[in-house]
């Protein structure tokens, strides 16, 4: 049989590990909202000559879901312009990324936190191509392609009013 003592360390001993699994689930509840607002795994590549102004992108989303939002998908467009540039293999262009380069995204990442959130201005930046979207399964994961055009011109120039990037003509 044990012993008082004993039973009292037993005792503590499952209070511990529930307090640790409590623990454990607060953080994981603290952390979701984070984790709900990173980007997906997403691949951009030019679709072809857009509007005066624009881009035309064709925008591919690795998920385990087929369903994708056009939404995530005109946020990845808009965050592809902007900090990784994209090519296109037809017209072998090379179109550098907006804001010249991820650094940017660092140096002000409260203001692309805003930008890319949930009630986000991205939103303004882009159009989905009605029809465009595909889905094919990839082993595990489904790629859920959208083209999208992305108004450069005035995504260009709000962010110079912000002061987020330097203009065109500065710096000569």
């Amino acid at each position: 049989m044990f012993t008082f003592g004993a039973y009292i360390i037993l005792k503590s001993i499952k209070i511990l590990r529930i307090m640790k699994k409590i623990l454990l689930f607060f953080m994981f509840m603290l952390a979701l909202p984070v984790m709900a607002d990173e980007l997906p795994d997403y691949q951009i590549e030019g679709a072809g000559t857009g509007n005066q102004g624009t881009y035309l992108v064709r925008v591919s989303v690795l998920t385990k879901k087929s369903k994708v939002l056009d939404d995530e998908i005109g946020r990845c467009a808009v965050h592809g312009v902007l900090f990784r540039g994209f090519a296109n293999k037809e017209a072998r262009q090379q179109q550098k990324p907006l804001a010249g380069s991820a650094m940017v995204e660092q140096q002000n990442a409260k203001f692309f936190e805003d930008f890319f959130g949930k009630t986000g201005t991205y939103v303004n930046y882009y159009q989905i191509v009605s029809g465009s979207r595909q889905v094919v399964k990839v082993g595990k994961q489904y790629k859920v392609t959208g083209t999208v055009t992305v108004a450069k011109d005035q995504l260009r120039k709000d962010l110079q009013d912000a002061g987020i990037i330097k203009g065109l003509n500065s710096g000569f």
